[in-house]
């Protein structure tokens, strides 16, 4: 199951902070973007298989 994007806490996270703090949110949120990818890539390969 993909997890929900948070994406109006996140901008409003990175735009009231200074330039390391937001280097290091980015990415903290960049590895979750990646996790998401690949969970979703899991997803259609298992979708792709179970077709007959």
């Amino acid at each position: 199951m993909l997890r929900r994007r948070r994406t109006h806490q996140f901008k409003r996270n990175t735009q009231h902070t200074k330039a390391n703090r937001r280097r290091a949110i980015i990415k903290s949120n960049h590895k979750k973007v990646l996790l998401r990818r690949k969970l979703f890539a899991q997803q259609q390969m298992e979708e792709i298989a179970a077709q007959p």
